[in-house]
């Protein structure tokens, strides 16, 4: 029996080749790869890469002649796409075309075709491929007219670049302030503003903007503001006006003085700032005006004793003084400060002897007096002393205050109503005559010293006479003379060492002048010794007579007479009544042998008359004239020895308060200042003004 057997069909997917197969099949592989390489290849050999794009068109697959065809509008409308360029505050449309952009549709259709087409076989395969599966933009590649663009570029800049302006400020000779702030300049990057230039036009965008710069300015607004600020607040139309005070009094500096004091420096360089100066030159003359209102000398009261009351001569004032340098500095800082009131620096002094209360002084009684007599001097001398003496009355001395007889009497000159006299000043040939001014003050001083001298009050200066003048003798003691002479700075001063004022009196008629001091009587006793005479030297007494142009012709003055020259001190001893240390005044005084002088008057001669004649007339009308003694101690006659001690020419003190003494004062001798025989007797002012004639002091 036979059995039929069916086989299943089997599928050729799943049937499994035989080993010879499989060997065939893969080795006809690599055949195929590369006949389909070698079919892409030759499809594209002459056309574009497939899968390049540019100017966003794909240009793949294509011929160089399609792909120029197919970017050609492309080109065109990118070298014509509008581009806004910006800087500064302006703006310019325009064109890459405009600018200087050139793109050649054929140069960018030969750089797509080099996409896959560089290096070995399967290099430019790999690219190939990957272009076709993946893409590639072939970017554009532009070239620019370098000089067409650098040329726009600068057209631009001129028109937004600007130098920086320097801050500026002046003040005319007016007044008037002018300024301008500065303004920062404008400068334009040319290499960076090209690079976005190049940028924007190789790009998608259509607008750019200039890489600029701000130039700061040489002179900022810092540099004058603080100028500008004080130059407004010192002339400003309506600045208020500098005003300077003392007291209750003010002074305004008008806004026209102001802008005269006003000059600006600097400002002008970097880093220098602008500063305001205030000239001082006006400023000093102003404080000057000032000053001469405000400033007054300290005026002590003067006063006039009548039993015991005492009658205001002349009030106190307080002394005022302006220091115009603080003044000048004060009002320099204040104008530059921008304030309106400056407080003036005044020093002020009051009054030692004030007129307030004159009973409170303690002036109640009469100290000592002294007199001494000119009758028959000429009505020249007359007049300076009765002046002087005016000048005197009622001066007090507080205590421990010192008197000055030359600040007393002010200046003796023809100016203050003092007249022409004759004076003797000293020289290589000895003592002579000459014209002087206020001739007759030494008498003066000589009246006061003598009761102060014996009062007991303390000497600081004192200087003698070059002659001895007999009507001089105080009390029978020679050497109690003084001369004085502002010019040449010989003056009379003493202290009041005590704790009460001393009130000076005086007074002349037409023969005598008259001192008295008033207050209390000091707490001592007062002892002199008689002046002891030695070196004494005869004169010479051959008369002399000298010409004098300031006597009219025909008139004779003499003016020497012929004494002894001696050396004369006296010794005073001043006793404190409770017993204190006494103080001891050793007085010295030299006295140079005179002659007889008789000035001869040449003024106004007679063209026929002779000086000599005159001279000679008036010698043989004088016999040879004797000397006249010296001097004995406290007789006024002539001897070479003192004479016995005598009693003490004393004032009676009964007063038995203790005085407030001066420092130093009471616990030594009191002795003047060093006193030099004197260059000038009397007040010495020259010759070359006529003078009215007097005779020696």
């Amino acid at each position: 029996m036979s059995r039929s057997v069916s086989t299943p069909a089997v599928a050729p997917a799943s049937r499994v080749p035989s080993p010879t197969a499989l060997v065939v099949g893969l080795g006809a592989l690599p055949l195929l790869v590369l006949a389909a390489i070698a079919l892409f290849e030759l499809a594209n050999w002459d056309k574009v890469t497939p899968g390049v794009n540019a100017l966003g068109n794909s240009v793949g697959g294509m011929s160089k002649a399609e792909a120029v065809a197919r970017l050609t509008p492309g080109v065109q409308r990118l070298l014509d796409r509008p581009l806004d360029i910006r800087g500064g505050d302006q703006t310019w449309h325009t064109t890459a075309r405009d600018l200087g952009l050139r793109l050649d549709p054929n140069e960018l259709v030969g750089a797509a075709y080099e996409v896959g087409r560089q290096g070995a076989p399967f290099d430019r395969l790999g690219e190939q491929l990957d272009t076709a599966f993946r893409g590639r933009t072939v970017s554009a590649t532009s070239t620019t007219d370098r000089t067409a663009l650098d040329g726009s570029l600068a057209n631009m800049a001129r028109q937004i670049e600007r130098p920086p302006a320097d801050a500026k400020l002046s003040v005319s000779s007016g007044g008037a302030v002018q300024a301008s702030p500065s303004q920062a300049g404008l400068s334009v990057d040319m290499n960076r503003s090209r690079d976005q230039l190049n940028a924007a036009l190789n790009g998608e965008s259509q607008s750019v903007e200039l890489v600029t710069s701000r130039v700061p300015a040489a002179i900022p607004d810092e540099l004058i503001q603080t100028a500008h600020e004080q130059l407004d607040r010192l002339l400003a139309p309506d600045a208020e006006p500098l005003t300077v005070m003392f007291a209750d009094q003010k002074w305004q500096l008008p806004h026209a003085e102001t802008a005269k004091l006003v000059t600006l420096s600097g400002g002008t360089k970097p880093n220098q700032p602008a500063v305001v100066k205030i000239d001082e030159a006006p400023l000093r003359a102003w404080a000057g005006k000032v000053g001469k209102e405000i400033d007054q000398a300290v005026q002590d009261a003067r006063f006039s004793f009548n039993g015991g009351n005492l009658k205001v001569l002349r009030p106190s004032r307080q002394g005022r003084s302006l220091d115009q340098d603080a003044m000048v500095s004060s009002v320099h800082a204040a104008l530059l400060a921008g304030e309106h009131t400056v407080a003036l620096p005044v020093a002020v002094v009051d009054p030692a002897v004030p007129s307030t209360d004159p009973q409170s002084l303690g002036i109640s009684e009469l100290i000592d007096r002294g007199t001494t007599s000119f009758a028959g001097s000429i009505p020249e001398k007359k007049h300076n002393i009765q002046l002087a003496a005016q000048r005197l009355n009622g001066v007090v001395v507080p205590p421990g205050g010192t008197f000055s007889f030359n600040d007393s009497v002010g200046p003796t000159t023809i100016d203050s109503g003092f007249q022409w006299g004759f004076g003797i000043t000293s020289g290589d040939n000895g003592p002579k005559t000459v014209p002087s001014v206020a001739g007759g003050i030494c008498q003066v001083a000589t009246t006061l010293f003598q009761p102060v001298f014996w009062s007991g009050y303390q000497l600081e200066e004192r200087y003698w006479h070059l002659y001895w003048i007999p009507a001089y003798t105080s009390r029978g003691v020679v050497g109690l003379d003084v001369t004085v002479d502002g010019d040449a700075g010989l003056d009379f001063k003493w202290t009041n060492p005590t704790k009460d004022y001393i009130l000076v009196q005086s007074d002349a008629d037409e023969q005598n002048i008259y001192f008295g001091l008033y207050g209390k009587k000091p707490p001592w006793k007062v002892q002199v010794d008689d002046a002891v005479i030695t070196n004494r030297t005869p004169p010479d007494p051959k008369p002399l007579a000298q010409p004098e142009p300031t006597l009219p012709w025909g008139r004779t003055l003499t003016v020497e007479t012929a004494r002894d020259g001696f050396d004369a001190e006296v010794i005073r001893r001043v006793l404190p009544i409770d017993g204190g240390k006494a103080r001891e005044l050793d007085l010295k005084s030299t006295y140079q042998p005179a002659h007889t002088v008789t000035l001869v008057g040449t003024g106004g001669k007679p063209a026929n008359a002779s000086v000599d004649d005159a001279i000679q007339h008036v010698l043989d009308a004088q016999k040879p004239a004797e000397a006249k003694p010296s001097p004995t101690a406290g007789t006024g006659t002539a001897t070479t020895q003192p004479a016995a001690t005598a009693q003490p020419a004393a004032t009676a003190v009964s007063n038995p308060v203790a005085p407030t003494p001066t420092p130093n004062k009471s616990q030594a001798p009191a002795q003047p200042k060093p006193t030099p025989k004197p260059a000038v007797a009397t007040t010495a002012n020259g010759a070359s003004i006529a003078p009215t004639p007097t005779p020696t002091r």
